[in-house]
């Protein structure tokens, strides 16, 4: 079936005046066109008039912990609380309410409430010391729990990262390897049918936001973990299309699924935010460096196993020490390879001029968040808080990475931002450091054209070209012709894959 589309259309092919309309053949577009639409529409082509609306590519987040993101729709949100009497009122109601056998809340941020500090144990007991309460920090490299939690996860008072006050008693606030295990053992609590439910959930949040590729980093590194498996028994359930990583280090498993990737968010280091990003020089405002969690020769071991498969390779690399471990150990195992098999550095805050230049000479890929720094950049914010002014402006240096030439695509980390493309160009654009900002162009390719390229997808889809999918996303404004600050209120109109629009249930 052939059909006429009209509307302002933004090919994202390259910097160009839009398109007026494209015709589309059995999912796939024919062509596209400026001026009036070509006569053989007179004949009785279908029309799909969107000429008051602009279309770009779908959209596509590079980076989603998918489970997680179901579970957002689920859990208890903390996102929004400034106080902290506010977080303690949340779970309270929480705890009179929850249904299943944990109260889990996520979105917890310190640095939003006056005095900065988690929920203590014995704060969490005195709401509750029957039902397990684990309360998940924004960024995911912390949390706060109860004692009868501290119990129910797994958690003994000698893990690493387990904090504990002046008197050697654990104070319920949980990093490192503590806060893995307690993570880990509370996504094990839910139910096959609770995953299901989250994944479908997450895909129609995608599908709210124009968003009809996603990036999902599913599983773990416990052998035991099943949620490779059923992502894929259910992903042609879902009305988005999945790139799917396992983050597992088990070669073998991923080969034998046929599965061309692995890793996604496999950490090297942590956080800034819970001050466990692996650092060249001291935090600011605080003791140490950050914490390394792989030796140059586990992490060199895996890539190679992986690369000798023919695998993609992805690591969640955030400061300094990190981005400079995750490099040399490529350049070790991968050498050139690198670029051919498009390997990847998940987040790369804080690179110095000499790990860019290695991020070129080898052809590694990173995937940037540009949302952190709507949300923790700028003066006064939590980076500058834990990196000192000096650091903190060199942080997600966009501008110098793509001047230099490098592959940069975009993701959100959702559960840890939103899963909001627009909300990523927005902040691409209008970065605190102005020298580090995007043009609207690089800012919507992060999401678009460069997605796709950076999952070997850009034959078929990313821009709007004659032979590629007609999947694209209807907006109700054009964000190359709104004010910069107006990029994160355009309306998502309407998401269409392969020509058929996707409708959200009622």
């Amino acid at each position: 079936m052939r059909t006429l589309v009209r509307g302002r259309i933004r090919s994202m092919a390259r910097m160009e005046e839009p398109h007026d309309w494209m015709i589309l053949h059995d999912g796939v577009i024919e062509r596209l066109g400026r001026g009036p639409a070509p006569e053989s529409s007179a004949g009785g082509l279908p029309e799909l008039d969107l000429s008051e609306e602009t279309i770009l590519p779908t959209l596509c987040d590079c980076h989603v912990h998918f489970l997680e993101t179901g579970l957002l729709e689920i859990d208890l949100d903390l996102g929004q609380a400034t106080r902290f009497d506010d977080v303690l009122e949340l779970i309270y109601e929480a705890s009179r309410a929850v249904s299943g056998s944990m109260l889990r809340a996520h979105s917890f941020d310190p640095d939003l409430l006056a005095d900065g500090r988690y929920p203590t144990r014995d704060e969490l007991d005195a709401i509750s010391s029957d039902i397990p309460i684990f309360i998940r920090r924004r960024d995911g490299h912390s949390c706060a729990v109860n004692s009868r939690a501290m119990t129910a996860l797994g958690v003994s008072d000698d893990l690493p990262g387990v904090e504990k006050d002046e008197a050697g008693r654990s104070t319920g606030v949980l990093r490192l390897g503590a806060n893995a295990v307690a993570a880990l053992a509370s996504r094990e609590s839910l139910t096959r049918d609770e995953r299901i439910s989250c994944f479908h959930a997450a895909a129609w949040k995608a599908v709210e936001r124009g968003i009809g590729v996603v990036h999902a980093l599913v599983g773990n590194k416990d052998p035991s973990d099943s949620d490779i498996e059923l992502i894929l028994d259910v992903q042609d359930q879902l009305p988005i299309e999945l790139v799917v990583f396992a983050q597992t280090e088990d070669v073998g498993r991923v080969a034998g699924l046929g599965l061309p990737r692995i890793g996604g968010c496999l950490l090297l280091d942590g956080s800034f935010s819970s001050g466990t990003a692996a650092l060249v020089d001291p935090y600011a405002d605080r003791e140490g460096r950050g914490v390394l969690y792989y030796t140059d020769d586990e992490l060199t071991g895996f890539f190679r196993s992986a690369n000798e498969r023919g695998l993609q390779l992805s690591v969640h690399a955030i400061g300094g020490r990190a981005i400079g471990q995750a490099l040399a150990c490529y350049e070790a195992a991968c050498g050139h390879d690198s670029a051919s098999s498009r390997h990847r550095i998940e987040h790369c805050e804080l690179p110095s001029a000499a790990h860019i230049a290695s991020i070129l000479r080898l052809g590694v890929a990173p995937c940037v968040q540009p949302t952190f720094e709507l949300m923790w950049g700028g003066p006064g914010g939590m980076m500058e808080k834990r990196l000192g002014a000096a650091r903190a402006a060199r942080s997600n240096p966009y501008g110098t990475l793509l001047e230099a030439g490098v592959p940069l695509a975009g993701g959100s980390d959702s559960y840890v931002t939103p899963m909001d493309c627009l909300l990523g160009i927005h902040a691409a654009v209008n970065r605190p450091n102005e020298a580090e900002r995007t043009s609207v162009f690089e800012a919507v390719s992060l999401f678009t054209s460069a997605a796709a390229w950076i999952s070997f997808d850009e034959e078929r889809r990313g821009t709007l070209e004659p032979g590629k999918e007609a999947s694209f996303v209807v907006l109700g404004e054009d964000p190359f012709e709104v004010s910069p600050n107006g990029i994160r209120e355009i309306a998502v109109n309407g998401l269409y894959r392969e020509g058929h629009k996707l409708v959200l249930p009622v």
